[in-house]
Parts: C-alpha cells; sequence; structure tokens
C-alpha cells in the first residue's frame, strides 16, 4: 500500500498540476507544496513511532558526505546534460566527480563499523534484482510524465487543463490495481505479479509507440491504460519483496534505497528519454530547430515519439528479463531446499 501511494503520488503530479497551472498560473505548482508539506509533517509528528535502535550509535559522516556528493553530481550532471550536452565539460566534469564520489563511499562503507549503507545487503538476491527492475521502471515511466503533455498539447492541441485530465488515466489505473496487487503477491507470490505487470508495461509502450497526429481520444487512453495497470500491478508487490528482504534493524536504510531508486530512476529518464525524444525529433525534421523540439512539426515530434516509446519498450523488456532471471534462481534455490530436506529424511 505504501509504495502504490507513492507512486501514485509521483505520477499524479502532473496530472493536478496542469489542471492548476490551466486554472491559475504556473507558480501556484510551487506554494501549493506547502500547505501539502505542513500537513505531511504534522500527520507523521503525531502518528510515526519513535523506534530508536538500542547500543551504541555512530553517525557514518564519511559515507554520508560521499553519497551526498556522488548524487548531487549525478542529478546536475543529468540536468545540465540536458542543455549542454552529455560530452561538454561541465557535465562530464560532474560525471567523473559522482562516479569517484560513489567509489569512495563503496570504499568507506566496506571499511566503518557502522556503515551508512551496509554493502553485505547487495548480496541478497532477490532483494538487488527488484531495486534494479524498479529503477528500470521509474525510468520508463518519466517518459510518460515528461513526453506525453507536449504530444497532448502541440500535436492533438488540448488545453493545458485538459492534458492534465487526460494523464489521469495512468495515476487512476494505477491506484485501482495496486491493493489488489499487493492483496495478490500475499497468497501467489510477489515474482509471478510483478512479471505479469512487466509484460503489460511492455504491451503498453509498444502500444503508446503506435500514437499518431490523429489518434482520437479513446485511441488514446486504450493505449495509456495497460501502462497504468501493468505499473500499479508490478509497483506494490515488487516494493514488497523489497522491505521483505531487509532485516528488521536496517528497514529505514533499505527504504531509502528505495526512495533513491525512484528518484534516481525518474531524473535519469527525465534526462536521457528527454534527449532521445529531441534527437529523434531533430532527426525526422532534418534539422535542429531554433526553437526546440517543441517548435517542430506535429509529423516529427509523433515520429520522435514513436521511436523514443519503441525503445523504452525494450528497456522494460530488459527489466522482464532481469525478473525472470531472479525468478528461476529462487526456483532453483527452492529445489535444492527440497531435495536437501529428502535426503535427510
Amino acid at each position: 500500500i505504501t509504495g502504490s501511494i507513492v507512486s501514485l503520488g509521483i505520477i499524479s503530479g502532473p496530472v493536478f498540476g496542469g489542471v492548476i497551472i490551466g486554472a491559475l498560473s504556473w507558480h501556484w505548482i510551487f506554494f501549493v507544496n506547502l500547505p501539502i508539506g505542513l500537513v505531511g509533517t504534522w500527520i507523521a509528528w503525531r502518528n510515526v513511532p519513535d523506534t530508536r535502535p538500542g547500543g551504541q550509535q555512530r553517525f557514518d559522516y564519511g559515507g554520508a558526505v560521499t553519497l551526498f556528493v556522488s548524487l548531487l553530481a549525478l542529478l546536475l550532471a543529468l540536468t545540465l546534460g540536458q542543455e549542454q550536452g552529455f560530452l561538454t565539460a561541465i557535465p562530464l566534469a560532474l560525471l567523473v566527480l559522482s562516479l569517484l564520489s560513489l567509489i569512495l563511499f563503496l570504499v568507506i562503507e566496506y571499511r566503518v563499523e557502522q556503515p551508512m549503507v551496509d554493502l553485505k545487503l547487495f548480496a541478497n538476491r532477490s532483494l538487488t534484482i527488484n531495486l534494479v527492475t524498479g529503477f528500470l521502471t521509474f525510468v520508463a515511466i518519466s517518459g510518460t510524465i515528461l513526453l506525453l503533455p507536449f504530444y497532448l498539447e502541440n500535436v492533438l492541441g488540448f488545453a493545458v487543463q485538459q492534458v492534465g485530465l487526460l494523464l489521469s488515466v495512468t495515476p487512476i489505473a494505477l491506484g485501482v490495481v495496486a491493493p489488489i496487487a499487493g492483496v495478490l503477491s500475499d497468497k501467489m507470490g510477489a515474482r509471478p505479479i510483478t512479471l505479469t505487470g512487466l509484460v503489460l508495461l511492455i504491451l503498453g509502450y509498444f502500444a503508446v509507440s503506435t500514437l499518431r497526429t490523429d489518434t482520437t481520444v479513446l485511441g488514446y487512453l486504450l493505449r495509456l491504460l495497460p501502462v497504468g495497470l501493468g505499473m500499479g500491478i508490478f509497483q506494490s508487490p515488487n516494493n514488497s519483496v523489497i522491505m521483505g528482504a531487509a532485516p528488521r534493524h536496517q528497514l529505514g536504510v533499505v527504504s531509502g534505497l528505495l526512495s533513491v531508486t525512484r528518484t534516481l530512476g525518474q531524473t535519469t529518464g527525465i534526462a536521457v528519454l528527454g534527449s532521445l525524444w529531441a534527437a529523434r525529433v531533430y532527426a525526422n525534421a532534418g534539422q535542429v530547430i531554433a526553437g526546440g523540439a517543441t517548435a517542430a512539426s506535429p509529423t516529427s515530434q509523433v515520429a520522435g515519439l514513436q521511436q523514443t516509446y519503441f525503445s523504452i519498450a525494450f528497456l522494460v523488456i530488459l527489466a522482464l528479463a532481469l525478473g525472470i532471471w531472479g525468478y528461476m534462481q529462487e526456483r532453483g534455490v527452492e529445489t535444492s531446499n527440497v531435495e536437501r530436506v529428502t535426503v535427510m529424511d
């Protein structure tokens, strides 16, 4: 439920943002966060229990600083790379800084007694695979958040308020099926449910890659529906497996890893997919457009959109392949354990 609500909130942002911008102005999308943040802080203060670990605890300052520098440099590189090009001096320097800081972070975490992130957690194959597949799906879903508003407004000609409403098909579908997927995963096991969600996501992204300049509203909704359903079916059991693999005293650490995975997935997706879409738009237009990719003809924008979503579908196929491999590994371990018990009997 928690993971579903978080994912629902992330995907719903552009929906309400479009409505707010259309009704008021873009300034209000920042002001509206103030009351939401205050209410959320009050609810957390009143209801979240204070669970402090026993014994003497030491804060890992070295790990915290190096991880902060690594993530900050990476996010800045991805942001500036969209404007200046990823092979220009500043983005490249930031990427090198991010990599060096990450290496230093790993060295520190390996040596300190109480690391910020216990690297032994990644020895759990199930946790690692689910973190990676979750990252890939958030890279993919960022394409929906970033690119579809351009298509709906620039190509189909909808107003900003209408764009926000049309984007709501994904979070609505996600919100409906996510709790059901969570219940099913408790009864049937998480892996079959997550694989089903990934298959639906792949079908949805392939469907979105067929959007045209004359697609109807119904055609658009039918193409987006599998994306929302697939994300909802995948996300709940995937988060459940990740948190279930965490030792109780490291739930906060694993929860933080899950949040970082979501944030990095979205940021990476926005940077990479946005750049890919712009490059394909320019390629289809036969030239670099002075006003940017959004100033290109509707035909060029749609062609770029189709090619980008085709690439996104293959990205989720990679996530599916990882999920299937993880499922086979889990089945192999279960079979080995059964055989061992049989021999002992």
